[in-house]
């Protein structure tokens, strides 16, 4: 293949015709993304299948609106030279005039047509590749893990922006490693690990969840790429099974915070592996360094999460709550790294989200000019009647509104649908703050602002875990509903905690109180807890009725079921079962010979309706 060089380049459009002027004048060696033409190679939600390509010109279609992680994404996949191409909204909006400011900051001058003299060489399709000095260097340590050079197994956790040559690295050391067939491959999906399979054409590659499946097989080396794209819990369980040896992850750039994946699977990886060695890659391979592109993308998105943060030019104290769009650009900052590094499913989209939603706000304190706790904010409710009883029923499940959704819907509380509630959709405070009632203080605050703004209800929802459970019922929030299903992402239920700021459903609020606290109850002690749930009668009677017409799923309606069995049918065979707390259909259906998992809900369903 032939070299490509020079910096790459950026077109932002509005002008409709002219993006289809380009788009239809593009080369083979293009992607062409779009919701709206037919003619596109894929839709926006499709852009996942094309990591670990490369091309010399991307188009992406963001007229309806802009999709933030496609954008982070496929910029990692333009290669020296190439052009990123992008229809903007027709009407602009924050997220679109950051993208245009910072494009006037990096090509003002003649950058674009500038051709350094570092040039890049796309990927051959032979295993003979030159290697950085950095590449070398951390090759022949992972080479020493499977060489028997050294006396214990080491795990090697390898991370770096996009384009840096992870996956390449991977490659060569598998195609170095002397016993191959011992190695397993794995990544979210195959096509992230086109680049590694190339350069080890012989390798195994397992889809991950596959791998799940398998017996134990300490004797398998295993190499995980992208690892920050699978659910944290699925890494240390493969991590579990099979010998670690090499984890690559991209740290910035698209779906899934992947510095908030590396800082927790390395702290999990430093307390259950016998060695861990960390390397990170900082030279760019597919492009020139300091190419603009890459640096548009990092500063417009706020991706640098090293990069160190000025303090407010306003030296002040106190505590704020505005729209993103109205803070000046170092606070800004200071508050979307916080809540990056918070969740490790951030993504570039969330700054998007912050700056463009109007219902969604930033409370923050600072303490002269520096952040010392942030939380994101999003107004949900009242929701319209003719769509509330679709809702109810099942028949729709509209984008946002989560917390009168969720009531409405899984505990059949029509009246949630009427309140209007303020959702802390996430708190963060700086590692040197934490356990210093810093949090705690934010909330009190957001409190305060929510009544004098008439709000009705404070909530939140999260992956529940004891030490949340603790924060959140000390700074007021009552559990209202814990999920009975394990998500797949954090391995933990999804919970929902409310505060009440208003008296008027006072009755409805202690009910839903008592009846979360009752579930953590029996999710942590089992049968036991249920004799203490029959003054619950009158919300389990609505989920039993809604489960019955399948309205709602087994898992919503478990504890109601458990409940209404233990008190009008102790002595049932089915009561025995479905008290469990983790009894599942799949596991009422082997039960019952061998059923499949709708099988043994149609039956349960059945015989609930007879015993009724």
């Amino acid at each position: 293949m032939s070299k490509r060089s020079g910096y790459r380049k950026l077109e932002l459009l509005h002008d409709a015709s002219l993006w289809q002027q380009h788009c239809q004048a593009r080369s083979g060696l293009s992607i062409y993304l779009s919701d709206k033409d037919k003619r596109a190679d894929a839709a926006l939600s499709r852009y996942r299948d094309y990591l670990g390509h490369e091309f010399e010109r991307v188009f992406i279609d963001c007229r309806d609106s802009l999709h933030a992680d496609a954008i982070a994404a496929l910029c990692g996949t333009v290669t020296a030279g190439g052009l990123l191409s992008i229809l903007l909204p027709e009407k602009p909006n924050a997220m679109s005039q950051r993208m245009e400011y910072f494009a006037l900051k990096h090509w003002s001058n003649t950058v674009a047509d500038l051709s350094p003299e570092t040039s890049t060489e796309s990927l051959p399709a032979g295993n003979k590749l030159k290697l950085t000095s950095e590449q070398s260097d951390i090759l022949e340590l992972v080479n020493e893990t499977v060489s028997g050079a050294k006396s214990e197994p080491t795990t090697h956790i390898i991370t770096a922006e996009r384009g840096r040559g992870k996956s390449t690295l991977l490659g060569q050391a598998l195609a170095h490693a002397k016993n191959k067939s011992s190695v397993i491959v794995t990544a979210p999906r195959k096509a992230n690990a086109k680049v590694l399979l190339q350069q080890a054409p012989q390798a195994k590659f397992v889809a991950w969840d596959k791998l799940l499946e398998q017996p134990d097989a300490p004797d398998k080396q295993l190499i995980i790429d992208e690892a920050a794209g699978l659910p944290l819990w699925a890494t240390e369980r493969l991590c579990q099974k099979f010998t670690p040896w090499l984890l690559a992850t991209t740290v910035a750039g698209y779906e899934g915070c992947g510095r908030g994946f590396a800082v927790h699977f390395t702290d999990w990886a430093k307390k259950n592996l016998a060695g861990v060695a960390i390397h990170q890659l900082t030279q760019p391979m597919r492009w020139p360094v300091n190419d603009p592109l890459e640096q548009w993308l990092t500063e417009t998105f706020l991706l640098d999460e090293k990069r160190p943060l000025a303090s407010s030019t306003e030296a002040i104290t106190g505590t704020f709550i505005k729209h993103a769009s109205e803070l000046e650009e170092s606070l800004l900052q200071q508050c979307f790294q916080l809540l990056l590094n918070a969740h490790y499913q951030s993504s570039p989209n969330d700054l998007n989200l912050l700056l463009t939603e109007p219902l969604h706000k930033v409370a923050y304190s600072l303490e002269q000019g520096r952040v010392t706790a942030v939380a994101w904010l999003m107004a949900e409710g009242p929701i319209d009647a003719p769509l509330k009883h679709d809702i109810k029923q099942g028949r729709r499940r509209p984008k946002g509104n989560l917390l009168p959704q969720a009531i409405g819907y899984f505990l059949q509380q029509e009246w949630a649908f009427d309140l209007s509630w303020l959702r802390v959709a996430r708190i963060a405070v700086p590692a040197d703050k934490r356990r210093r009632k810093y949090a705690s203080a934010l909330l009190a605050e957001i409190s305060t602002w929510a009544g004098d703004n008439h709000f009705q209800v404070l909530g939140t929802s999260f992956a529940w875990s004891s030490e949340l459970d603790a924060f959140w019922q000390n700074n007021n929030y009552a559990p209202w509903r814990i999920s009975s299903r394990i998500d797949s992402v954090s391995a933990r239920p999804a919970a929902i905690y409310a505060y009440p700021l208003s008296t008027n459903n006072s009755q409805q609020f202690q009910r839903l109180s008592a009846w979360g606290q009752q579930q953590l109850q029996w999710l942590s002690k089992d049968i036991a807890a249920l004799a203490s749930t029959e003054n619950l009668s009158e919300i389990r009677a609505l989920i039993i009725d809604a489960y019955t017409r399948h309205i709602i799923p087994f898992d919503a309606a478990h504890f109601a079921l458990a409940q209404w069995l233990y008190w009008q049918h102790p002595d049932h065979t089915l009561t025995s079962l479905i008290c469990k707390p983790d009894i599942t259909l799949k596991q009422l259906g082997q039960v019952w010979g061998g059923l499949s998992q709708r099988q043994a809900n149609e039956k349960l369903c059945k015989d609930i309706r007879a015993l009724r």
